[in-house]
């Protein structure tokens, strides 16, 4: 064969495919754009009920994502050069499809085994074993189809686009109907499978086409074997059952009844209401929705010294503890509650009546921005998961909360930390949020429990009144209405004496700009979360009990 005869053979291996295949390569991109904001979340929602969704598990999620992105383009990149066809572009397709649908199913054997790890390290490596590997089967994707469809090197740069905007377009509508629709309603293993589905008929109608049938082979073993380990029922252990489960947006909804041992050895059973493996509301099952935990009822007490019929705003709902206190107490009472799940929880499994209270679903700083109320009590219970919505508690979100008030209002902030500590950059957040408080002219004191010891992630109680419109001295020294209602719990003004000399030299005001409340917390958080994960996998992996659905 003649060199040029060579040169000619070489020009038609690498001519472009026909415009129908052109398109059909085109469509593969945008549901590989797609599948890879599917998977990300997917990713997100998987780790989220174990380690939690701080700053530190972004990170991780974020880091490995595009370490995985870059990998795979790097592979494809290097297929491209290799292969000419578009055999190894619908292999890698099915290979991801494979292990998107494993990753909901080894992720919690691997976060068990980096437990001991930390929050930080272990989300680290457990999302690079677990979503690594599918997304750098769809980074692959994109320097194949572009190869394959460029058809001259002055042409290069518009096929690399046109692939990479087609595949972005297909990433953007799949996260609206990821993150609104699918996870929400089908939860996680029910989506990993319907995006592996969708990958996988691509796959094997490619290799049908390129009449590659022992691979087609080999992609349908192992998808029978990933659906296989998908299907296996968990092994129940009578003493805990799950009663609902709910992926969302913001996060992971589980409602867990558990049979105790009581102090005298008589079996109680409880309910509690877990965000992401922490947990939210702890009630006894036939006793709902009071709560089992002294600080929902220390912050009915103290809500108390307002009069029946004041008005009162609940930023944040969970099972409706809090909730049922202050109508027991007669207060005229809206709740924000940003989470459209919460409404349907508490009333199914805790007892709350919808019809008690006027409840919002909304963000409580767009609440609070758009009221035209006025209230004589607000109480912040704001937490998801172990982190705090940093943006209610800036400078200017506490300044909006404050146009809302009456002049001789309560404030009550439920918050997670320690004052009593020998190093004050353990107790910053906290701290920060007092100074910031101040800094509005809210005259602000902090409460906290000696039994809490030294344990990082205690209830703190913060309380206090706009310009000094309260006289709490006074308040205090009187009988509190509480006691008068629930009797198996006596509370006095002692109770809320406040931590004597707090320190605010080196706390910062949280700021719009600067808003560094999960920074300055983060010892709380990493402590929270390290307690909870121990229940979470002592109390329900180690049990086969499911941890997302």
């Amino acid at each position: 064969m003649t060199a040029t005869t060579s040169s000619k053979v070489k020009q038609r291996t690498s001519k472009p495919s026909p415009e129908s295949s052109r398109n059909l390569l085109l469509t593969v991109a945008f549901f590989e754009g797609a599948a890879v904001m599917v998977i990300e979340l997917l990713g997100a929602k998987i780790i989220a009920p174990f380690y939690g969704t701080s700053l530190y598990v972004w990170a991780s999620v974020l880091g490995v994502t595009l370490t995985a992105l870059a990998t795979g383009y790097y592979l494809g990149g290097w297929l491209s050069q290799k292969y000419r066809t578009e055999y190894p572009l619908f292999l890698v397709l099915g290979l991801g499809a494979v292990l998107t649908v494993l990753a909901p199913q080894i992720a919690p054997s691997i976060m068990v085994a980096t437990s001991d790890l930390g929050v930080r390290a272990g989300s680290f490596i457990a999302v690079l074993l677990y979503l690594l590997p599918p997304v750098v089967c769809m980074g692959t994707v994109s320097p194949l189809i572009t190869q394959l469809i460029n058809s001259s090197k002055d042409k290069a740069g518009r096929s690399a686009g046109t692939v990479y905007a087609v595949s972005t377009v297909g990433g953007i509508l799949a996260t609206f109907l990821a993150g609104f629709y699918l996870i929400p309603e089908l939860g996680i293993t029910l989506t990993s499978w319907l995006v592996a589905g969708v990958l996988f008929v691509i796959a094997v109608l490619g290799l049908v086409r390129q009449k590659r049938i022992v691979p087609v082979g080999a992609l349908l073993m192992g998808g029978l074997i990933a659906l296989l380990l998908s299907a296996q029922s968990p092994t129940t252990d009578s003493a805990i059952t799950v009663q609902y489960q709910s992926s969302g947006i913001l996060g992971e909804w589980t409602v867990v009844d558990q049979v105790v041992a009581y102090d005298n050895g008589e079996p109680l059973s409880t309910r509690q209401l877990l965000l992401n493996g922490v947990d939210q509301t702890y009630t006894e099952v036939g006793n709902e929705p009071v709560s089992m935990w002294l600080y929902p009822h220390k912050i009915a007490a103290l809500a108390g010294v307002k009069p029946a019929g004041s008005k009162a705003l609940l930023l944040g709902m969970g099972g409706g503890s809090i909730a049922h206190n202050l109508l027991q107490l007669g207060f005229d009472l809206d709740i924000v509650e940003l989470d459209e799940r919460i409404p349907y929880i508490a009333e199914k499994w805790f007892g709350y009546d919808p019809n008690s209270a006027n409840l919002v679903i909304d963000d409580a700083r767009h609440f609070v921005n758009e009221t035209t109320e006025k209230y004589d009590l607000v109480i912040f219970d704001l937490v998801s998961g172990e982190v705090q919505p940093w943006h209610v508690f800036t400078e200017e979100g506490l300044q909006d909360v404050r146009e809302v008030l009456a002049e001789d209002a309560l404030v009550i902030v439920n918050f997670q930390g320690l004052f009593d500590m020998e190093n004050p950059e353990l107790s910053r957040g906290p701290r920060s949020v007092l100074k910031t408080f101040q800094s509005v002219n809210y005259d602000m004191f902090i409460s906290q429990r000696e039994e809490d010891g030294t344990d990082l992630s205690s209830d703190l109680l913060m309380y206090g009144t706009p310009s000094g419109g309260l006289d709490f001295e006074t308040a205090l020294q009187q009988k509190l209405r509480y006691d008068d209602l629930f009797p198996f719990e006596e509370y006095t003004g002692d109770d809320f004496t406040p931590v004597p000399d707090v320190q605010l030299q080196d706390a910062l005001v949280l700021t719009d700009d600067k808003p560094n409340l999960e920074l300055l917390n983060a010892p709380t958080i990493l402590d929270w979360r390290k307690n909870k994960m121990k229940f979470t996998v002592e109390g329900m992996l180690k049990k086969g009990l499911p941890i997302y659905y």
